[in-house]
Order: C-alpha cells, then sequence, then structure tokens
C-alpha cells in the first residue's frame, strides 16, 4: 500500500510538472498569435483603403485622407463604439458616433479648430451628434493616438477607450476586461470590414483555449499532490516514505 501511494504521489508530481510545461507553452503560443494579429492590424492602420457598403462612408473616407489614418480603421472603431448610431449616448456621456467625450472634444477643437468659424461659445449636443465633425473629431484624435504609440494600432484603440494615461501606466494594453474586449472588438471589425483573414487569430484563440483547460487540470492535479501527499503523512507520520 505505502509503494502505491508513493508511486501514485511520484506520478502526480511528474503530471503536474508536464501540466505546468504544457500550460506556459500554450501561454506563449497564445501571445506569439496575438501579436502577430496586432502586427498585421498596425500595419493596416498605415495603409489607405476607402470603405464601402457602410453607413457614412463617404465622410469615414473624406476623415481618414484628411488625418492620414486608414478608413477601415476608422470604421471598425464607429462599429465598435456605436454601430453606426449617430445619436448614440453612454453613461459616460460620450456622444455619436465615435463616442467621443466633451473633454476630448475640447482638446482636440483647440489643436485642430474643426469647429472653428460654426459658431460662437463652446461646441453643444448639436456639434457632438453631427455625423461629420464627429467622425472629423474622433479620427484626429486617434490619429494622433497612433503617432504617439508609433504605429502600434492596437494600443492607440486601448487608449481611445481607456485613456493614454492608462495605457502608459502599464506599458501596453491594461488588463481590464473592458478594454481588452474592446481591443479585440476593433480588431475584429477591423478583419471583417477589411475583407482579410486574420493571421493567427485562430491559432491564437486555440491556444488561449488550450491555457485554460491545462490551468484548470493543474488545479486539480494539485489537489490531488496536495490530498496523497496527506495521506503518506498520516499513515507514516513523517516525510520519510521510502
Amino acid at each position: 500500500m505505502r509503494s502505491r501511494l508513493l508511486s501514485l504521489w511520484l506520478i502526480l508530481l511528474i503530471a503536474l510538472a508536464t501540466q505546468a510545461m504544457a500550460y506556459s507553452l500554450a501561454i506563449s503560443l497564445s501571445e506569439y498569435s496575438r501579436r502577430a494579429v496586432y502586427a498585421n492590424f498596425s500595419a493596416g492602420a498605415a495603409a489607405m483603403r476607402d470603405v464601402s457598403g457602410l453607413p457614412y462612408a463617404d465622410k469615414i473616407n473624406q476623415a481618414g485622407r484628411i488625418y492620414g489614418l486608414n478608413p477601415e480603421i476608422i470604421a471598425a472603431v464607429i462599429k465598435a463604439e456605436s454601430s453606426f448610431q449617430p445619436r448614440a449616448l453612454s453613461v459616460a456621456g460620450a456622444y455619436g458616433l465615435m463616442q467621443v467625450i466633451p473633454g476630448t472634444w475640447r482638446l482636440v477643437n483647440s489643436q485642430a479648430k474643426i469647429c472653428s468659424g460654426r459658431h460662437a461659445g463652446e461646441c453643444g449636443s448639436d456639434c457632438f451628434y453631427d455625423p461629420d465633425l464627429n467622425i472629423a473629431v474622433g479620427t484626429y484624435y486617434l490619429s494622433q493616438l497612433v503617432q504617439r504609440y508609433s504605429g502600434h494600432a492596437e494600443l492607440a484603440v486601448a487608449a481611445y477607450n481607456a485613456g493614454p494615461g492608462t495605457v502608459d501606466k502599464y506599458g501596453g494594453i491594461p488588463p481590464y476586461a473592458e478594454t481588452t474586449e474592446y481591443v479585440g472588438r476593433v480588431v475584429g471589425n477591423w478583419y471583417e470590414v477589411s475583407g482579410r483573414w486574420p493571421p493567427g487569430a485562430l491559432a491564437a484563440e486555440k491556444w488561449a483555449k488550450t491555457a485554460s483547460a491545462l490551468g484548470w487540470g493543474i488545479l486539480m492535479t494539485a489537489g490531488a499532490v496536495v490530498t496523497v501527499g496527506q495521506q503518506l503523512f498520516r499513515r507514516y507520520k513523517s516525510l520519510r516514505w521510502r
């Protein structure tokens, strides 16, 4: 009985070590595949390809040409932000197609003068909901973020959602469920709008699921190691099991 318990404990230890190595490998492969997806997305941000067959396509294409940002990226953000609903208003007070908050609107206006000469005083909801102005302001801001992060469009998109200060704080996409889900949604939208198949996307998802399954397996195996170890200790009142 003693040798059987000890053999089982040793087998469980080997299984635990094997699972841990497999888990680490799966995480690495998932991250490598995800980086390939982001690299392709960032390369797409630098291209200039007009969109068609989408609401406000002409306005999106025009803004992209003016501010040097691929219209496909703009369309992907609009789809994620408002699903092309010009009167969208979030609980956080973000307005319109690109869900621009008033503070960001004022910042962009101070730099790009997008509303200059249109009216006296501060911009209000009439401006915020105007598709032309909203797309222009959102596109200018997003293009500045792409430049800020040296063409890493996934970081620009994360900053568009969570703020550049948060991205700078974490040195990458913040580990917030809302932001990581948002970046994934925008990237997925871009691949859909552009008609490209994301390289590595399926691999990243597959390895992420594999890592999750291995993680649960590690917990179960670790529990079994502890249980068998406790039985050996109780039986022999010592850690000398040989």
